[in-house]
């Protein structure tokens, strides 16, 4: 019997892989910025556990306002608030890219590396097949000069 490549619904059809399709993500919410790195260097840089400290004195900031006597624009109770929030909700966004971000490095390392061991096969079979046959060694000379030291220089007494 034929195969009907037609069929909606083959005997056994390919288990599904979530594409970046499928996890579309909407950060339109998020005033989203691309900081130069003169501007990334010159932020703080708060340790892990900085929400939780900054939670604590918004918990206590009330009852201390009036001797701290801070403006609003010093420090704003509902701005910090705000801040921590949007903060915290980019960590999920921020997990799942770097993830995504690490794969397509790793994936794209992996196919290089392939890609090397193959070239680097034809490398040693021209540089073997240049023995018998110069016109390899030379159309495949430029590869000495990326995989190989080159003619190493004997020493004469």
């Amino acid at each position: 019997m034929p195969d009907n490549s037609n069929n909606p619904n083959p005997p056994n059809p390919p288990p599904h892989v979530p594409t970046l399709a499928d996890k579309q993500i909407d950060l339109s919410h998020f005033d989203l910025m691309d900081l130069d790195a003169d501007e990334t260097r010159s932020l703080p840089k708060p340790k892990t556990e900085f929400p939780e400290a900054a939670r604590q004195v918004l918990g206590l900031y009330p009852d201390f306002s009036d001797k701290l006597k801070l403006t609003e624009e010093e420090f704003d109770p509902d701005k910090v608030t705000e801040q921590l929030a949007l903060a915290e909700q980019l960590v999920p966004y921020a997990e799942w890219l770097e993830r995504r971000a690490e794969q397509v490095r790793e994936t794209r390392m992996f196919h290089l590396a392939d890609a090397y061991r193959a070239v680097l096969r034809v490398y040693h079979r021209a540089d073997a097949a240049a023995a018998f046959d110069p016109q390899v060694g030379h159309a495949f000379a430029f590869l000495s000069d990326y995989f190989g030291a080159g003619k190493k220089k004997s020493k004469k007494d």
